[in-house]
């Protein structure tokens, strides 16, 4: 996961070379400049927001909660177009350049998602802990609108509206799990020893042995689809996202599907799941709407409220979390009730909420 990581520094800092050399080359060229030269906002932008917040879960200790999320196009890799800026990233104000190998070409990007939890006081050892990993490869085809929802001013305009499709690896960067395919006893029970051992440890160390659960292994590879768009209405903006994912039993990044082992002895809920705990029973499918207004300001000068709803494409509907996030200038409140508190107890059914200094665009 570190060169995944590593990989994806080099890809920007190699994109923002070329963007120095193209303001370089539209120098000796007006003809070629924008109204707005290149600049790293050509390279990388959010993929997801980025936040930093204090997060309280039901059944974990509090933590400091931060995520990154950026993306950036392939063609910085793979070059099978001139370096244009104005392709890479919709801009207000300038059409967009008819691709060279066929009109309905989509743009290719490569994005990553990560999350953390730093615990502040509560463990003797491994304050830190990685929370999700989440590298992907996406074709976007960007809706150009008329009636735009946002200005220059706003650093995310033209960036709301689009379709696209990825292949993605989601992964908590842990490395307790059983091996895909044992060879020996040993092997087979490697797994359930080394959980046990860390149990031990954190009970003697921490007085807690539920902490072990922070270093199991989760992991797959998944197929995705979105579809986000936006709308300008009289009192503010709507916006909507519907997310897909088909989860892979066995895939190019994930060696096969890390899901519930039987030796983490959590009965309970393996009973409440007919004796099957998976992934694509509590997530899969997402849809979030989100209102952007002044005319929320009435409650501490808020400016937005959000609703994300998932469940499971297995048995869908019958597991659902909600997500209620209340927005204000630089801060934001949420809620969370149901699953996916994190990928390790992605199964558990629970509450938690925060509060976070959120950037959604940039």
């Amino acid at each position: 996961m570190k060169k995944l990581v590593a990989l994806l520094v080099t890809i920007a800092l190699l994109g923002a070379q070329q963007v120095l050399a193209q303001n370089q080359s539209m120098g000796d060229d007006p003809e070629s400049a924008h109204d707005d030269p290149p600049s790293w906002k050509d390279v990388v932008r959010t993929y997801e927001p980025l936040y930093v917040g204090y997060t309280f879960d039901e059944d974990d200790q509090a933590y400091l909660d931060f995520s990154l999320s950026v993306i950036t196009p392939a063609s910085i890799v793979f070059p099978w177009e001139s370096w244009n800026p104005s392709n890479k990233f919709p801009v207000e104000g300038q059409d967009y350049d008819k691709p060279d190998l066929f009109p309905y070409q989509p743009r290719l990007y490569l994005a990553f998602s990560g999350r953390a939890g730093q615990y502040m006081g509560t463990r003797e050892s491994s304050p830190v802990v990685g929370k999700r990993f989440n590298p992907l490869l996406s074709a976007r085809w960007w809706h150009k609108r008329r009636d735009l929802t946002s200005s220059r001013r706003d650093p995310g305009y033209s960036l709301h509206d689009y379709f696209e499709i990825s292949y993605g690896h989601e992964s908590n960067g842990q490395r307790i799990g059983d091996l895909t395919d044992p060879q020996t006893p040993e092997e087979e029970a490697l797994g359930r020893n080394r959980f046990e051992a860390l149990q031990a440890e954190y009970q003697l160390v921490d007085g807690d042995a539920s902490i072990a659960r922070d270093q199991l292994s989760r992991g797959w590879d998944y197929l995705g689809a979105r579809w986000a768009s936006s709308w300008k209405i009289d009192t503010g903006r709507l916006f909507f996202m519907f997310d897909g994912r088909y989860y892979l039993e066995e895939g190019m990044l994930q060696d096969g599907a890390e899901e519930y082992n039987i030796w983490e002895n959590d009965d309970e809920w393996l009973a409440r799941y007919d004796e099957e705990i998976r992934r694509a029973k509590v997530d899969g499918l997402r849809a979030s709407v989100r209102y952007q207004s002044k005319s929320l300001d009435w409650f501490f000068d808020a400016n937005e409220i959000m609703l994300e709803l998932r469940t499971g494409y297995n048995d869908p509907f019958e597991r659902i979390t909600a997500r209620l996030e209340l927005g204000f200038k630089y801060t934001s409140l949420w809620y969370r009730y149901g699953y996916n508190s994190d990928l390790v107890d992605y199964y558990r059914k629970d509450s938690s909420w925060g509060l976070a200094i959120k950037i959604r665009s940039f």
